[in-house]
């Protein structure tokens, strides 16, 4: 079956001299990362948040420097089980500080009686209602920021990651690309309708999970891949050293994906060759109970 896929190992933060300059206001510093022992907007000056009435719960955040005649890739952020919108606050300085405008939606069903944390339910209606608030926050930012629309890049991790995926088979043509960190890749239940559709977008994905990790599971893997080449989907698929793949390596790699992807798209290269890790460059991401 056809598909483009490409499998790397990172063995080390991107540095300033690698860092691609062509996107104004990139984020050039490899940045490194400390523990959030609280929300990341009171220690990090760099994104601004938006404070307008929404119609959803969600997290907005603007670039340093940000320049409204200038159209900015939009990261839309899912977040995992237990966490909630915020978490973009914590993960998006380490993605970039400049490149993007990011949005945080609030997943629809609560975890703790505090309300403080959610997660992505399954089954059909739940899906169709997700699909519903990603797509109105989305049209949300649109209407406050000054946005591409053809650079949409939807990512989430754990529960997160997995309806990323979801939404963006269903909806392909609102989406330039998905991240998934950890999760799974749906099958062909209900996200492969449209067949066709999907298989002439190809839809660019970024697959990243760590070698021990949960999700790290080589017979549904190989799953995963034959699904995704039914659809042609181009995927890059990045593994990590430990049990974690939430660590400031891989989101980096998130930036330097959607630029060479989806920003400033280069001719599809050959699998790189696979180089160890051994695990003393990144540092794991952790996120408040906020």
């Amino acid at each position: 079956m056809s598909g483009s896929f490409s499998r790397r190992w990172m063995s080390e933060p991107h540095s300033e001299t690698s860092g691609p300059e062509q996107h104004p206001g990139d984020d050039a510093e490899g940045e490194s990362c400390s523990d959030c022992d609280g929300p990341a907007a009171k220690s990090f000056t760099g994104p601004r948040l938006s404070s307008m009435k929404r119609r959803h719960s969600v997290q907005m955040l603007t670039p340093l420097h940000y320049q409204h005649g200038y159209q900015y890739p939009l990261l839309v952020w899912l977040h995992s089980a237990g966490h909630n919108e915020r978490q973009i606050e914590q993960v998006l300085p380490h993605i970039s500080t400049r490149n993007y405008v990011g949005l945080g939606v609030r997943a629809t069903r609560a975890t703790d009686v505090r309300g403080c944390g959610f997660d992505w339910p399954c089954g059909r209606d739940a899906t169709a209602k997700a699909c519903e608030v990603v797509l109105d926050a989305i049209d949300q930012v649109a209407e406050e920021y000054s946005i591409n629309s053809d650079r949409v890049v939807l990512a989430g991790y754990g529960s997160g990651a997995t309806l990323a995926c979801q939404i963006a088979l269903l909806h392909s043509d609102r989406f330039a690309g998905v991240v998934r960190m950890g999760g799974r890749f749906p099958d062909a239940s209900g996200v492969f309708k449209n067949f066709k559709r999907l298989r002439e977008r190809r839809m660019p994905m970024l697959w990243q999970q760590a070698i021990n990790g949960v999700d790290d599971d080589p017979e549904l893997m190989q799953r995963d891949i034959t699904a995704a080449q039914c659809i042609r989907a181009q995927v890059e698929i990045r593994q990590y050293r430990g049990d974690e793949v939430m660590n400031t390596v891989a989101l980096k790699d998130i930036d330097r994906w959607c630029f060479d992807k989806i920003i400033a798209p280069k001719p599809t290269e050959a699998c790189v060759g696979e180089a160890p890790m051994d695990g003393s460059e990144f540092t794991l991401v952790d996120f408040s109970a906020n």
